[in-house]
């Protein structure tokens, strides 16, 4: 195989990874993990949709709309300028799930996680604010933390899958080493440390 090819095939890789590991894509992940682990089946269900389309889909809507209007240039909003407006918005979204989550009653652990995810959002858009910091390593690291801490701590042998989408922000220039480094520490603190004292 040629250095070329090499390199083709490593940045479909790093692609493929940064799609499958995407913030949203995490979201509903660790969502219906919690949501049914706390609620059981039926009603884990129908609360971690709430969540979903709270801190996920309307956020991601706005996105992608933004981008076919050439608001954004991408569904990752790359552009660090780009970021804390669509982030502000999202964090008003992830807020507002957070007020029906307790109208709804639900369990601790759910609504644990999503005060985790909007101190995440928080702490992300200050940080983004003067310098861009890689969200998919903050969501990846939160995701496993959170997993870890209100489900089992057998979901820390996800933490490869942090440093692979890490490597994967940086193989496509999309952040440097340091961008996934703090992202994945500042994804893993936040969640952690919200969850200690929420949980």
């Amino acid at each position: 195989m040629s250095t070329a090819e090499s390199k083709r095939n490593r940045l479909c890789v790093a692609r493929l990874v940064t799609e499958a590991m995407s913030p949203v894509v995490l979201i509903v992940f660790v969502t219906l993990i919690v949501a049914l682990h706390s609620a059981g089946r039926v009603r884990g269900l129908v609360l971690g949709l709430v969540v979903i389309f709270f801190a996920g889909g309307l956020p991601y809507g706005l996105v992608l709309i933004g981008v076919r209007r050439g608001q954004l240039t991408d569904h990752h909003i790359s552009r660090r300028e780009q970021r804390p407006r669509i982030m502000a918005i999202a964090l008003a979204s992830v807020a507002v799930g957070l007020l029906v989550l307790r109208w709804l009653d639900a369990p601790h652990a759910l609504f644990a996680l999503v005060a985790a995810i909007v101190a995440g959002l928080a702490v992300t858009l200050a940080i983004t604010s003067f310098w861009k910091i890689s969200i998919h390593a903050a969501a990846a690291a939160g995701t496993v933390a959170s997993l870890a801490i209100l489900v089992s701590p057998w979901w820390l042998f996800l933490v490869p899958l942090v440093v692979l989408t890490g490597w994967a922000r940086v193989a496509i220039r999309d952040h440097t080493p340091a961008q996934v480094s703090v992202g994945a520490i500042v994804g893993a603190t936040v969640a952690a440390g919200v969850l200690w004292l929420v949980a």
